[in-house]
């Protein structure tokens, strides 16, 4: 019982911590950056974290969500440059 409310818990905190697809790429309507988002779900790393999940501690969880959103936005931005637009500047987000 200790064990599924743990879990429980566990998928609750993980599932607030998340990212929305428009925390993740800009907002960008164009044709290019809709592709580009598409290509970004599909990268091949992004797999690959994906299929190491496994259950551990918050702070793991939270690590490998961080990953998985530069992961993402490091596609995206590399698929736009390639498409011929200028890479975004600014600051950097902060990796927790």
């Amino acid at each position: 019982m200790k064990i599924a409310a743990a879990f429980l818990v566990v998928m609750a905190v993980a599932g607030c911590a998340s990212q929305s697809r428009q925390e993740i790429f800009p907002p960008d309507t164009s044709a290019d950056a809709a592709a580009c988002r598409e290509e970004a779900q599909r990268d091949p790393a992004l797999r690959d974290l994906r299929h190491s999940i496994f259950i551990g501690p918050p702070a793991q969880d939270q690590a490998l969500d961080n990953q998985i959103v530069a992961t993402q936005r490091r596609a995206y931005f590399d698929c736009m440059a390639l498409r011929g637009h200028a890479r975004q500047g600014g600051v950097e987000p902060v990796r927790r």
